[in-house]
């Protein structure tokens, strides 16, 4: 089975489960220009990593190199590039009036997940068309949806499940970072800048899946 069949009843199995409020999205970070999966193009214009998951999430597929990407805090969370001096230090979000003094910040901003290796790029795609074994599929769902995805894994484990998110750096940090370093699942409620720039509603989360683990939810789905 392709890479891409096998995305594809992936993606049938966890809409037939799970409430969607807009597809699955495949990620696949790049070490070159010789990575870019076939029919891809750069995306045309420079906006931030949760808006091209969101954009895929709607139907687009496209690659990103870090010139593309807006948020240079994304990028770096993604592996694209160093994390930004003030950002890995706190002093960002200290000046944001996000945390009682600098010490916190920094205390926070130590913990938050970051890809070190360093790529050359990304490939965003709606699930049912990536043509390529994903590092990490991200489901942007209501928590009904979401509560499916849990029992998926409990359902396999007997273990329970442990989010790790800070309501900052969510679909960078949390959504794929997190899962691609663990290898594992992770759980996320937003950022502020997912919900305002990329549109992330109210009503919905974003999960998380590494490659290592998506079989393991699809049998937990297809079983419960």
């Amino acid at each position: 089975m392709s890479d891409l069949e096998k995305n594809q009843k992936y993606c049938e199995v966890i809409g037939s489960k799970v409430k969607l409020t807009c597809k699955p999205v495949a990620l696949k970070l790049l070490k070159s220009e010789d990575d870019i999966p076939e029919g891809f193009e750069l995306i045309s214009e420079k906006v931030r990593h949760c808006e091209m998951v969101r954009k895929a999430s709607l139907g687009e597929k496209f690659y990103s190199t870090v010139e593309e990407q807006m948020c240079l805090g994304g990028a770096g969370a993604i592996g694209l590039r160093e994390m930004p001096e003030k950002l890995a230090n706190g002093e960002k979000y200290f000046s944001l009036g996000r945390f009682k003094d600098l010490e916190t910040a920094k205390k926070l901003t130590s913990k938050l997940s970051v890809v070190k290796d360093k790529f050359w790029g990304m490939a965003y795609a709606p699930l049912d068309e990536a043509n390529f074994k994903a590092d990490v599929i991200q489901v942007i769902t209501e928590p009904v949806g979401a509560m499916k995805l849990a029992q998926s894994i409990v359902y396999e484990s007997g273990d329970k499940i442990n989010p790790n998110f800070a309501g900052i750096q969510s679909l960078c940090g949390d959504a794929f970072a997190d899962p691609y370093i663990e290898g594992g699942l992770n759980f996320t409620l937003g950022c502020d800048g997912s919900r305002k720039a990329a549109d992330i509603k109210d009503n919905e989360m974003t999960i998380g899946i590494s490659a290592e683990k998506i079989d393991e939810v699809i049998s937990g789905l297809e079983s419960i």
